[in-house]
């Protein structure tokens, strides 16, 4: 067996065997209030279009945030656990009481570096109160559901690319080519958003975190110097070349989690291949993983296209109501539908149209795929990465030319579609919704076409269609991520959940599974 495989098998037989019943004390809630929770935070989700796996973290972050600073570190922790079974981010009659005590023992372990914060009468540097939630956070959710395999599918492929990565740039300092590494392996593998890569990095810098007591030394320690340490994850995380390192190693992403799903699969079978090198079995397994991954992918893309179209039309629906539709008949003193419909439903369904329609040369991207994974098993002839840094058009006498056709272009689209909306009947604020959810719409449209990157170990050419979509439409995307790197993020929808329901209704919660349990108390009395 390959040697640097055998953590990450390791890891997947001690998930299998983790799946026995617990023998303590779990935590039980009523199914009955956990329904109505569970039924809310889809309602919300709708609301917030995150990656999946990411919704149990953002729930904590958002608990603790609004509880966090209460005295009593266990009833805290209680709640926390109930609140995430009520919305079934954890199973019901599972989780041992036991973890009550860990959860609380986070809290406490940052008290001190919530207490600094508060004592500061200013932010100074990176440091704030929501880079502490996203610390705090990510840590509480490792301790629930530990990422074992994760973890050691990212160390399996870091080991593999760090040995095949070689540098032609100075972009990154050699001191920080490692670091760079390890967190694009996080980005392109594990999908490890900015408050996980946090928490990431703080633990390599401080790999005794996880196991402190709160009386440790080093939490002294690390709350004296909390700014300069967040000064300096925000500077990795923002490296100016982690842009190029994360693209490089996305190429490569497919690789690695078929060789964990074939590993997670049949994990004896699979070194039993290994150490035979039964190549035909192998690739057997690889398209077939291949294939369920293709068909997963698209099963995914559907969903959260689905989900993203719905919560769009909401959100113009509401803009036409307040505003569209008020300026035309206050203002205007005219009444003309055709403008207010089309703002509400060309959008949503045009990205739903780009979402829908994105396709995977399945056939060449498995056989590229086989070669990779031979490559890696060293069973096959190898391959490097390249880490260069591409000559700017944007700099020099070419880029100021460049920038001024690239100017003229979007001047000539932005006129070329005000006219036409002009000619039917749309109104000036029309016009500017118009373009403004247009050029969001594309902007998050080709995202949600890029995902299909997760998957492919092939170079893609656009073709012709493609390249004159690019040169018509490129500005409108490129304002369309402008507005949404720099416009306020605020979600005015999510701000009454969370600051307006939330609240009252997890406390309705409680009072109602407390008066269920009453009952149920009385009952046995009889």
């Amino acid at each position: 067996m390959k040697s640097s495989l055998e953590p990450l098998i390791s890891a997947i037989l001690a998930a299998e065997q983790k799946k026995e019943s617990v023998k303590d004390e779990v935590i039980a809630v009523s199914e009955t209030v956990s329904a109505a929770a569970s039924a809310y935070e889809s309602l919300r989700n709708t609301l917030e279009y995150d990656e999946e796996h990411l919704l149990r973290r953002n729930a904590i972050r958002r608990i603790l945030k609004r509880r966090m600073g209460e005295e009593d570190a266990a009833a805290l922790a209680n709640d926390l656990l109930r609140e995430l079974i009520w919305a079934r981010y954890l199973p019901n009659n599972t989780i041992s009481e036991k973890i009550i005590d860990k959860v609380a023992l986070v809290f406490k372990k940052f008290q001190p570096l919530f207490e600094r914060l508060n004592k500061r009468r200013r932010n100074r540097g990176k440091l704030s109160y929501d880079w502490l939630l996203d610390l705090i956070s990510t840590e509480v959710e490792y301790l629930l559901v530990p990422a074992r395999q994760d973890e050691a599918l990212a160390s399996f492929a870091y080991q593999e690319l760090k040995k095949r990565l070689v540098f032609k740039s100075a972009l990154i300092a050699e001191k920080d080519r490692d670091l760079q590494l390890y967190v694009a392996v996080h980005r392109a593998y594990l999908k490890s958003n900015i408050a996980t890569l946090r928490f990431r990095i703080f633990t390599l810098y401080y790999p005794r975190w996880i196991t402190l007591t709160k009386d440790d030394d080093l939490i002294g320690e690390i709350t004296s110097n909390l700014d300069g340490i967040a000064d300096l994850i925000e500077a990795q995380i923002s490296h100016r070349g982690a842009d190029a390192m994360f693209r490089l190693v996305r190429h490569h992403t497919f690789v690695f989690h078929i060789l964990r799903d074939i590993a997670q699969d049949n994990p004896m079978a699979f070194a039993a291949a290994l150490e035979k090198k039964d190549l035909a079995a192998l690739d057997r397994a690889i398209t077939q993983a291949a294939d369920e991954r293709y068909s997963k992918f698209q099963t995914r893309l559907r969903r959260g296209v689905v989900r993203a179209v719905l919560f769009l039309f909401f959100t113009k629906m509401v803009v036409a109501l307040l505003i569209e539709w008020p300026y035309e008949r206050l203002v205007l003193k005219v009444q003309n539908l055709f403008p207010l419909a089309t703002n509400i439903l060309f959008h949503p369904l045009l990205l739903g149209f780009i979402g829908l329609t994105v396709s995977i040369p399945e056939k060449r991207n498995t056989e590229k795929l086989i070669e990779e994974i031979h490559a890696v098993l060293d069973l096959g002839q190898d391959f490097s990465l390249t880490y260069k840094t591409k000559r700017s058009w944007a700099r020099g006498g070419y880029g100021v030319v460049f920038q001024g056709i690239y100017a003229i272009m979007f001047l000539m689209m932005i006129g070329l579609i005000s006219f036409g909306l002009y000619s039917l009947s749309f109104n000036w604020v029309s016009i500017l919704f118009f373009l403004f959810f247009l050029s969001l719409v594309t902007f998050f449209g080709l995202k949600i076409r890029n995902t299909r990157r997760e998957l492919l170990v092939i170079e893609t050419a656009s073709g012709a269609i493609g390249m004159l979509v690019d040169i018509m439409f490129l500005p409108i995307v490129r304002l369309g991520r402008w507005m949404a790197l720099r416009a306020p993020r605020i979600n005015i929808f999510l701000f009454f959940f969370d600051f307006i329901v939330e609240a009252p209704f997890k406390a309705a919660i409680r009072l109602i599974e407390g008066w269920l349990a009453y009952l149920r108390e009385k009952k046995e009395e009889i």
